[in-house]
């Protein structure tokens, strides 16, 4: 191996390691807590993972926060119903969310918006969260990212509650169904919603 493909080997490795710094929470602390060893697990020197340890770890936390946070308003803008719904929980699930995903992709805010509807869903179940609407809700929101995709082209979800009203002041248990559609990959999606 050459020595400009070992320089750009151990580059790609040290980018490797500062998005995992960036981006993971639990990563960050093992690394600053000793960042031989934990360099060593991705493939760095000891004189890189020494460079690295370098920076400061006040900086990086820093960082990793403005990105936590602008993921934070590009999900919000997503799922504004659920936002809207769940108020203050919306921003401390997803810091809880946020510890364990990390969106990858062209497409990393919608499929990151529809891995923290799973998540709410999941929250929901398990610690009865408040509103009793708000899985309902989440899912409907979650299936309209998944209608723009131009692939789909037939989606059909039964609520329990009236999920496409506005109003949560209206919403009483109602059985619900919506139908997204389109008649080719190029048509305008169309979207019907009954409650029964």
């Amino acid at each position: 191996m050459s020595e400009v493909e070992t320089w750009q080997m151990g580059l790609a490795k040290t980018q490797e390691v500062l998005a995992q710094l960036y981006t993971n929470t639990e990563f960050r602390e093992r690394f600053f807590a000793n960042p031989e060893a934990v360099g060593a697990e991705l493939g760095l020197s000891c004189d890189e993972a020494q460079k690295l340890a370098q920076i400061s770890a006040k900086e990086v936390n820093i960082f990793a926060n403005s990105l936590k946070w602008k993921r934070l308003g590009e999900v919000r803008e997503l799922l504004p119903r659920t936002a809207r719904a769940l108020g203050k929980n919306f921003t401390a699930l997803f810091w809880r969310y946020a510890q364990t995903h990390v969106p990858k992709g062209i497409k990393k805010h919608r499929e990151d918006a529809i891995a923290f509807a799973n998540f709410i869903s999941r929250i929901a179940e398990k610690e009865n969260l408040d509103p009793p609407w708000i899985s309902d809700l989440v899912r409907y929101e979650k299936t309209w990212l998944l209608a723009y995709e131009p692939t789909r082209r037939l989606i059909v979800c039964w609520f329990r509650y009236p999920v496409g009203i506005a109003s949560p002041d209206a919403m009483k248990r109602q059985l619900t169904i919506a139908i997204w559609f389109r008649f080719s990959k190029r048509a305008q999606l169309r979207y019907i919603v009954r409650s029964l």
